[in-house]
């Protein structure tokens, strides 16, 4: 598989045609769904520019010192530019100070190159400071910037880039990268690849850490041990789950995330679509759960979750949104 990217052939053959001289663009945008390969690519592209052993034009080794570097974030002309410790945002000084460093000259290779992931998480001054660099970008700077969509960044940023939508693979191709690239077994790898909704790079994550595949579990059968207490002892739930070790507003975004899917497989199940179900393990449960509610009890617990989401996203207080949420969803049997 061309630069080992899987299911997004078109954006490799378009970065490879950019790795031409004077084909290079100053800005990208890659957009998808987080786990996706945003990051991936992103870094697979500045290896293609930079490899000091390319197996064939515009690839790269993945041995040299070039391409470890790299993959490392060690590479002297990259900068990873993300938020600071216990920040969610890119603030508008990183911004400043990413500026200076871009305008200087590459130390080893033709281009000095900038990646910000999950720039949708900019505030407004640093999007509109880096705005300035777009507009008039250095001679030998690249700024490759990742987001979940085009739509949550300002389209005076947007416009001024090349532009590469990702898109999740098929529950069944996922699959198939997971059995051969990694030697799954077809049955785990169809159960990981639906949990991961096409997203290979999430996918992956799931195979290679067992845990991680056991803490996705974990929070499941957390929904299904509270979905038959009372209001009483869902709040007790809440409430331990804020005193837990980590950062609380983590904690409970992953709690909703992956509760999200769960609640999406019972809205599948009830109305009997055409779609995977992503919890295939928890298929007698979704199914028990989807006969207990109405299509727009369903909805409504969805559209809480969806909101808790953002609610957290936005600071509020994350323990009030997982109350709240625990509240929208009807007493039942599991």
């Amino acid at each position: 598989m061309s630069w080992n990217i899987f299911g997004h052939d078109g954006a490799v053959n378009y970065l490879k045609r950019q790795c031409e001289p004077g084909n290079t663009r100053h800005a990208y945008l890659i957009t998808g769904p987080e786990g996706v390969g945003r990051l991936t690519l992103a870094k697979a592209f500045v290896k293609a520019l930079n490899c000091q052993n390319p197996p064939a034009k515009h690839d790269f080794c993945n041995t040299c010192p070039a391409c470890r570097q790299i993959d490392a974030e060690a590479w002297p002309d990259l900068t990873i530019l993300r938020p600071i410790e216990n920040a969610r945002d890119i603030k508008i000084d990183q911004v400043r100070q990413m500026q200076q460093s871009l305008a200087l000259a590459p130390y080893q290779s033709q281009w000095r190159v900038v990646i910000i992931p999950d720039f949708q998480n900019a505030t407004v001054a640093a999007s509109n400071a880096l705005l300035k660099s777009l507009e008039e970008p250095p001679a030998r700077a690249i700024i490759i910037l990742t987001a979940d969509a085009r739509e949550n960044l300002l389209e005076t940023i947007a416009s001024r880039c090349g532009i590469l939508r990702l898109r999740p693979m098929s529950v069944d191709a996922t699959a198939e990268v997971l059995q051969n690239k990694l030697d799954l077994e077809e049955d785990k790898a169809k159960v990981i690849a639906h949990l991961a909704g096409g997203r290979v790079g999430t996918a992956i994550q799931f195979a290679q850490n067992q845990e991680l595949f056991e803490d996705y579990h974990d929070i499941l059968a957390q929904l299904h041990d509270a979905l038959p207490e009372t209001k009483r002892a869902r709040l007790q739930y809440a409430e331990d789950v804020s005193k837990r070790k980590g950062n609380q507003r983590e904690n409970i975004s992953a709690l909703l995330s992956v509760w999200l899917t769960f609640w999406r497989d019972v809205m599948i199940a009830h109305s009997r679509a055409d779609l995977p179900i992503v919890n295939l393990a928890q298929i007698d449960t979704i199914k028990t759960i989807a006969s207990q509610l109405s299509l727009p009890q369903i909805e409504a617990i969805l559209n809480a979750h969806e909101k808790g989401l953002e609610q957290i996203d936005a600071n509020v207080n994350s323990r009030l949104v997982l109350e709240n949420t625990l509240l929208n969803i009807p007493r039942m049997k599991v």
